[in-house]
Protein backbone atom coordinates (compact mmCIF):
# COMPACT_ATOMS: atom_id res chain seq x y z
CA UNK A 1 0.00 0.00 0.00
CA UNK A 2 1.32 3.54 -0.88
CA UNK A 3 1.11 6.08 1.45
CA UNK A 4 -0.66 9.05 0.51
CA UNK A 5 -1.18 12.58 1.87
CA UNK A 6 -4.44 11.41 2.88
CA UNK A 7 -3.12 7.81 4.03
CA UNK A 8 -0.68 9.35 6.83
CA UNK A 9 -3.79 12.37 8.03
CA UNK A 10 -5.86 9.23 8.44
CA UNK A 11 -3.08 7.33 10.03
CA UNK A 12 -2.02 10.50 12.39
CA UNK A 13 -5.44 11.00 13.31
CA UNK A 14 -5.97 7.21 14.31
CA UNK A 15 -2.75 7.44 16.24
CA UNK A 16 -3.91 10.53 18.03
CA UNK A 17 -7.29 9.17 18.87
CA UNK A 18 -5.91 5.99 20.30
CA UNK A 19 -3.38 8.24 22.37
CA UNK A 20 -5.80 10.49 23.98
CA UNK A 21 -8.07 7.72 24.77
CA UNK A 22 -5.31 5.81 26.88
CA UNK A 23 -3.74 8.94 28.31
CA UNK A 24 -7.37 9.85 29.67
CA UNK A 25 -7.81 9.41 32.80
CA UNK A 26 -11.40 8.32 32.42
CA UNK A 27 -10.52 4.93 30.87
CA UNK A 28 -9.78 3.87 34.33
CA UNK A 29 -12.72 4.64 35.70
CA UNK A 30 -16.18 3.07 36.60
CA UNK A 31 -17.93 5.36 38.69
CA UNK A 32 -20.66 7.71 38.03
CA UNK A 33 -18.04 10.53 38.41
CA UNK A 34 -16.21 10.21 35.59
CA UNK A 35 -12.70 10.70 37.27
CA UNK A 36 -12.96 8.24 40.41
CA UNK A 37 -10.65 5.35 40.51
CA UNK A 38 -11.79 1.43 39.94
CA UNK A 39 -11.83 0.50 43.50
CA UNK A 40 -9.97 -2.63 44.47
CA UNK A 41 -9.01 -5.15 47.14
CA UNK A 42 -5.64 -6.86 46.64
CA UNK A 43 -2.95 -8.88 48.85
CA UNK A 44 0.49 -7.64 49.56
CA UNK A 45 3.46 -9.73 49.82
CA UNK A 46 3.44 -9.46 53.54
CA UNK A 47 -0.18 -11.27 53.51
CA UNK A 48 -2.28 -8.22 54.52
CA UNK A 49 -4.78 -6.46 52.04
CA UNK A 50 -4.89 -3.24 50.72
CA UNK A 51 -8.24 -1.41 49.38
CA UNK A 52 -8.05 1.63 47.11
CA UNK A 53 -11.08 3.24 48.78
CA UNK A 54 -9.54 2.79 51.88
CA UNK A 55 -6.64 5.36 51.35
CA UNK A 56 -9.22 8.25 50.26
CA UNK A 57 -7.51 11.37 52.33
CA UNK A 58 -4.05 10.60 51.16
CA UNK A 59 -2.38 10.60 47.62
CA UNK A 60 -1.72 7.33 45.79
CA UNK A 61 0.41 6.72 42.79
CA UNK A 62 -0.74 3.30 41.73
CA UNK A 63 2.33 1.82 39.31
CA UNK A 64 1.47 -1.55 37.43
CA UNK A 65 4.49 -3.29 36.92
CA UNK A 66 6.40 -6.65 36.17
CA UNK A 67 9.92 -8.13 37.40
CA UNK A 68 10.84 -8.90 33.26
CA UNK A 69 9.90 -5.52 32.14
CA UNK A 70 12.96 -3.68 32.05
CA UNK A 71 11.91 -0.22 32.34
CA UNK A 72 9.72 -0.93 35.56
CA UNK A 73 13.26 -2.46 37.25
CA UNK A 74 14.87 0.54 35.93
CA UNK A 75 12.22 2.90 37.62
CA UNK A 76 11.80 1.03 41.06
CA UNK A 77 14.93 2.76 42.62
CA UNK A 78 13.54 5.94 41.55
CA UNK A 79 9.98 4.77 43.63
CA UNK A 80 12.01 3.73 46.59
CA UNK A 81 14.04 6.92 46.58
CA UNK A 82 10.44 9.06 46.83
CA UNK A 83 8.72 6.58 49.12
CA UNK A 84 11.71 7.12 51.20
CA UNK A 85 11.08 10.73 51.36
CA UNK A 86 7.32 11.77 50.81
CA UNK A 87 6.29 8.45 52.12
CA UNK A 88 3.91 9.78 54.50
CA UNK A 89 2.32 12.13 52.26
CA UNK A 90 1.83 10.17 49.10
CA UNK A 91 1.32 6.14 49.31
CA UNK A 92 2.38 4.34 46.49
CA UNK A 93 0.87 1.02 45.93
CA UNK A 94 3.50 -1.10 42.89
CA UNK A 95 1.23 -4.08 41.53
CA UNK A 96 3.04 -6.13 40.17
CA UNK A 97 0.37 -8.02 37.14
CA UNK A 98 1.05 -11.38 39.28
CA UNK A 99 -0.70 -12.96 36.04
CA UNK A 100 2.07 -12.60 33.87
CA UNK A 101 4.78 -13.01 36.44
CA UNK A 102 5.30 -15.14 39.66
CA UNK A 103 5.27 -14.30 43.20
CA UNK A 104 8.71 -16.41 43.56
CA UNK A 105 10.24 -13.84 40.90
CA UNK A 106 8.27 -10.60 42.46
CA UNK A 107 9.76 -11.70 45.84
CA UNK A 108 13.56 -12.31 44.56
CA UNK A 109 12.94 -8.95 42.37
CA UNK A 110 11.81 -6.98 45.75
CA UNK A 111 14.50 -8.30 48.07
CA UNK A 112 17.24 -7.62 45.37
CA UNK A 113 16.16 -4.03 44.82
CA UNK A 114 15.56 -3.40 48.70
CA UNK A 115 11.79 -2.17 48.15
CA UNK A 116 10.15 -1.39 51.55
CA UNK A 117 6.60 0.21 50.01
CA UNK A 118 3.81 -1.88 49.63
CA UNK A 119 3.93 -4.67 46.69
CA UNK A 120 0.48 -6.40 45.82
CA UNK A 121 -0.08 -9.04 43.67
CA UNK A 122 -3.06 -8.34 41.04
CA UNK A 123 -3.88 -12.29 40.49
CA UNK A 124 -7.47 -10.88 39.38
CA UNK A 125 -6.53 -8.66 36.34
CA UNK A 126 -7.72 -5.71 38.04
CA UNK A 127 -4.92 -3.93 35.19
CA UNK A 128 -7.37 -5.00 33.01
CA UNK A 129 -10.04 -2.08 34.75
CA UNK A 130 -6.94 0.46 34.57
CA UNK A 131 -6.85 -0.56 30.59
CA UNK A 132 -3.09 -0.93 31.67
CA UNK A 133 -1.45 -1.91 27.61
CA UNK A 134 2.59 -1.47 28.73
CA UNK A 135 4.40 -1.49 31.57
CA UNK A 136 5.29 0.37 33.39
CA UNK A 137 2.13 2.52 33.85
CA UNK A 138 1.51 4.72 36.88
CA UNK A 139 -1.95 6.38 37.79
CA UNK A 140 -1.75 9.54 40.04
CA UNK A 141 -5.01 9.65 42.49
CA UNK A 142 -6.03 12.53 44.61
CA UNK A 143 -6.96 12.64 48.46
CA UNK A 144 -10.42 12.06 46.72
CA UNK A 145 -9.78 9.40 44.90
CA UNK A 146 -9.72 10.87 41.63
CA UNK A 147 -7.70 9.83 38.51
CA UNK A 148 -5.48 13.45 38.01
CA UNK A 149 -2.92 12.64 35.68
CA UNK A 150 -1.09 8.89 33.71
CA UNK A 151 2.19 8.62 32.99
CA UNK A 152 3.04 5.64 30.46
CA UNK A 153 6.71 4.32 30.44
CA UNK A 154 9.76 4.60 32.95
CA UNK A 155 9.60 7.82 35.44
CA UNK A 156 12.67 9.25 36.48
CA UNK A 157 12.51 11.08 39.80
CA UNK A 158 11.78 14.96 38.36
CA UNK A 159 9.22 13.24 36.30
CA UNK A 160 7.86 11.39 39.32
CA UNK A 161 7.83 15.06 41.67
CA UNK A 162 5.99 16.75 38.37
CA UNK A 163 3.43 13.96 38.33
CA UNK A 164 3.06 13.50 42.03
CA UNK A 165 2.71 17.45 42.90
CA UNK A 166 -0.71 17.23 40.85
CA UNK A 167 -1.90 15.11 43.76
CA UNK A 168 -0.06 16.73 46.99
CA UNK A 169 -2.02 20.04 45.98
Amino acid sequence: MEFTHSNRHYLSLCAGAVYTHFNSPKHATTSEEDSIAYDFTLSTLTGDTITLSDLRGKPVILNFWATWCDPCKDEMPVFEEFYQTYGEEVQILAINITSNDSEKKVRNFVEEHYLTFPILLDTEGIFRHYQVLSMPTSFFINKDGQIVDIAVGELTMNRLLEQSEKIRE
